[in-house]
């Protein structure tokens, strides 16, 4: 059993593959849009008791997109989760023996409850101040306000809608007893966890993993690894969706299926290292663009 200790990710990062999202922002940063938010709410409430409907309208319009910016803002710097090593059967719920006592578990993250509640705050405080503005429009004989504030109000609607949906998933795939969705490799092979099966493949049977690149001009587009697998469909995996970094999972894949004398690692403490190890690395890069010299060639 290999006990060398791995300290960099042994695959240059995937072509295109650097974060070209939304930057990181810190959490102060984060902390000081919502209080923004809040005071536009109350700039927008004050508009309402004076009769603005103007101003209202304004206000909500404001908060509701700051709120937004909220829920899509990415906080950080934060700690690179790896794969947590588990008992394969509680993965299964005992209805099956798996080909694994011991696994390397990567949970795919379905939803986030800050992007729930900003949403289902931003489109409850919108919609109240936009249903006061109509109102206060009926009143003073301004009906044609309600031309602006009835669309403005269906949009906060769906951000309501939107919120709630988030929040529902978020504490669904968290809650107690429920069984984690993801994916885990162990000495038999890679297992992928839906949420109403479960799919193997052995090692023996992988013929390759392959990065598949995004497009240059794709800055938003999500990073897939291909597996390509003995007689079967092809699985591609989206490594975007999973807590741990798509670099370190894309690697984790690769490393075990070129590397089948250093197997005998997996299922204990040993591989749980190495992999920690390379997220510690990714954790010291700069997480918005490939670090010089380590990105793939097109050819």
């Amino acid at each position: 059993m290999s006990t060398e200790a791995v300290e960099t990710i042994p695959y240059p990062l995937p072509r295109n593959w650097q974060d070209r999202g939304m930057p990181v922002k810190p959490v102060g940063r984060v902390a000081i849009m919502t209080l923004v938010a809040a005071l536009l709410l109350a700039f927008g409430a004050r508009g309402a008791l004076l009769g603005d409907l103007f101003g209202v309208v304004l206000w909500a319009v404001f908060y509701a997109a700051l709120m937004c910016g909220v829920a899509v803002a990415r906080v950080g710097p934060g700690r690179i989760r790896g794969p947590v090593l588990m008992n394969a059967v509680a993965l299964t719920r005992a209805k099956h023996e798996p080909p694994d006592s011991w696994v390397h578990f990567f949970r795919e993250e379905f939803g986030s409850r800050v992007l729930g509640w900003a949403l289902l705050f931003g489109g409850l405080g919108s919609g109240a101040l936009l249903t006061t503005a109509g109102v206060r429009a009926v009143a003073t004989g301004a009906g044609w306000w309600l031309y602006l504030v009835i669309p403005l109000g269906l949009g906060a609607a769906v951000l309501v809608l939107c919120g709630a949906i988030a929040l529902v998933v978020a504490v669904r795939s968290a809650s107690f007893g429920r069984i984690p969705v993801g994916l885990s490799i162990g000495r038999s092979g890679i297992v992928r966890y839906y949420l109403d099966a479960i799919e193997t493949v052995r090692w023996e049977d992988i013929r390759s993993v392959t990065a598949i690149e995004r497009e240059d001009r794709d800055t938003e587009g999500g990073r897939d690894v291909l597996i390509d697998r003995e007689g079967q469909d092809p699985w591609r995996v989206g490594v975007d969706q999973y807590a741990t970094p798509a670099w370190v999972l894309y690697a984790a894949l690769r490393y075990w299926h070129e590397h089948p004398e250093a197997r005998t690692e997996l299922s204990t403490t040993f591989a749980q290292r190495r992999i920690e190890q390379w997220c510690a690395a990714m954790q010291d890069q700069n997480q918005r663009r490939a670090p010089a010299g380590l990105v793939e060639d097109a050819g």
